[in-house]
């Protein structure tokens, strides 16, 4: 944990671009950018549009979470494999020279900490990373009845920007169509089929449909649209024709 200066919209908009995550916490302090971040990747299914949070306490959280604010759950899990335990299997020193070029093993991790988080949107559901489900699973009926006060950080969004969920899929020819939902867009992908090009002598070329999956975030500065599933889901959020959001 690091200190930081205090949230502004300005930044909000510039770390959900960049696809970085931020939370303050009642010390003052923020959560670690990096790991922070990576277990907000991990979510399943869904991909957090809210890039600051900051720390309240378990009533608050509960009171937020029933006048329809979303609420994002946070824990750490440490573990330590056991002296004499049964270790993964590993490649002996001949695989490791043709795996990875040398023979040099890297060192084994004995110990280290897990982030686990479980985003909870009253309108759209509960999504969570596989940390989460593996250690805090079993706690989830009683996160605001006062029984896990001690294992959980409870963060509300800092700042929020409206968004709307797009599935599409572009044909092979180029055509671009949208669908309601993940299911019947992964229909709609699976049901075009592959274009075939011919070029006489030289041959032939394939052209494939793509899916996409992104959502559009009307930000400040404009609309920008942050891909999930698609040619541009490793870039950061860019900027799109300003368009009503609904």
């Amino acid at each position: 944990m690091r200190m930081t200066t205090a949230f502004s919209e300005q930044l909000s908009e510039q770390w959900l671009l960049e696809r970085t995550y931020h939370a303050h916490l009642h010390s003052g302090k923020e959560l670690s950018v990096p790991e922070f971040t990576e277990a907000m990747k991990k979510v399943s299914n869904f991909y957090v549009p809210v890039s600051t949070w900051q720390e309240i306490s378990q009533e608050e959280a509960y009171d937020s979470y029933e006048q329809g604010t979303p609420v994002l759950l946070y824990g750490e899990h440490s573990w330590q494999h056991l002296k004499g335990a049964s270790g993964a299997w590993r490649p002996n020193k001949n695989m490791r020279a043709i795996i990875y070029g040398n023979t040099w093993e890297q060192p084994e991790s004995v110990s280290g900490i897990e982030y686990a988080v479980c985003y909870q949107n009253p309108k759209r559901g509960r999504f969570s990373n596989e940390p989460w489900r593996t250690w805090f699973s079993s706690e989830t009926d009683l996160l605001f009845d006062g029984g896990v006060r001690s294992a959980i950080t409870f963060l509300v969004p800092s700042t929020q920007f409206p968004f709307t969920t797009h599935y599409t899929v572009v044909t092979s020819d180029g055509h671009v169509s949208e669908y309601p939902g993940r299911v019947e867009a992964i229909e709609g992908f699976q049901a075009s089929p592959p274009l075939e090009l011919s070029y006489g002598i030289q041959g032939q070329t394939v052209l494939f449909p793509h899916f996409c999956y992104y959502h559009e975030v009307l930000c400040p500065s404009g609309v920008y649209r942050l891909e999930f599933f698609g040619p541009r889901m490793d870039e950061p959020g860019y900027r799109v024709a300003e368009v009503a959001l609904v």
